[in-house]
């Protein structure tokens, strides 16, 4: 039975405090998380795309936790068919977009996202596992298949449009951050270690432009290479040996 909308939003409501009373000190006590370049941070109330590297599932309770806006996900559709996940992304306000597949609702989500001066975090990579890409790129389901939780070793893969066509679409600025380290949370918890963490803010860009004149071809590719360079902001960031494409 579906829960009305007071009910909803107190359930909503529920969960959040509850993962900001639990689950981040447990975060804490797994993690010893370090957070550089706050300074680059830009006033709250401005809209923006905040962008980062996806090695882990840990990169979006980390952002959501760690920086002072209120930010919303847009998130691959497979997260919502795990219990857990299906219950934090909805309570978060996450938007679900199945990948692969012409699916411009949840762009028009992000964008209404963008529109009232909310954040919002996109994963250009698209995914964590890149040899699941292939499925998911083709529109399969890849929620029960194994690599969607870690990428060891992690280093970049190349950018899917999407996070740079909302950049374009909305003409807000881009904030790339970086996250370093969550990937190795499980590896470390078998063995009973604390991983040590570091979120990474860099200078904000944008807004991001294109002729609007070219013709269909001539955009794609404009909007590829624009995906690409905010992939560089991200790579920027990281060591280099976690650079991968963007080395």
């Amino acid at each position: 039975m579906a829960l009305s909308p007071h009910r909803f939003c107190l359930m909503s409501m529920l969960v959040r405090l509850l993962a900001y009373l639990i689950g981040y000190p447990l975060f804490h006590m797994l993690m010893k998380i370090d957070v550089v370049g706050r300074e680059h941070l830009p006033p709250k109330g401005e809209p923006l795309i905040l962008i980062c590297n996806h090695f882990s599932w840990f990169e979006a309770p980390l952002l959501i936790g760690k920086l002072p806006y209120k930010i919303v996900i847009l998130g691959s559709a497979e997260v919502w068919q795990h219990a857990v996940g299906r219950l934090l992304a909805t309570a978060f306000g996450g938007i679900s977009i199945r990948r692969g597949q012409v699916d411009r609702q949840p762009l028009k989500q992000a964008l209404v996202v963008l529109q009232r001066g909310d954040v919002l975090a996109v994963f250009p990579e698209g995914g964590i596992d890149p040899a699941l890409r292939p499925l998911t790129a083709a529109g399969l389901n890849v929620a029960d298949m194994p690599g969607q939780t870690t990428r060891i070793p992690g280093a970049l893969i190349s950018a899917r449009p999407g996070a740079a066509y909302l950049a374009i679409k909305s003409g807000v600025r881009v904030l790339p951050t970086a996250v370093i380290g969550a990937e190795y949370l499980w590896h470390n918890l078998r063995h009973f270690r604390r991983t040590p963490v570091t979120l990474i803010i860099g200078p904000p860009l944008g807004p991001l432009v294109i002729e609007p004149s070219l013709t269909k071809a001539a955009r794609r590719t404009a909007v590829n290479a624009l995906g690409d360079e905010m992939m560089r902001h991200i790579a920027a960031l990281l060591p280099p040996e976690q650079r991968g494409f963007y080395a």
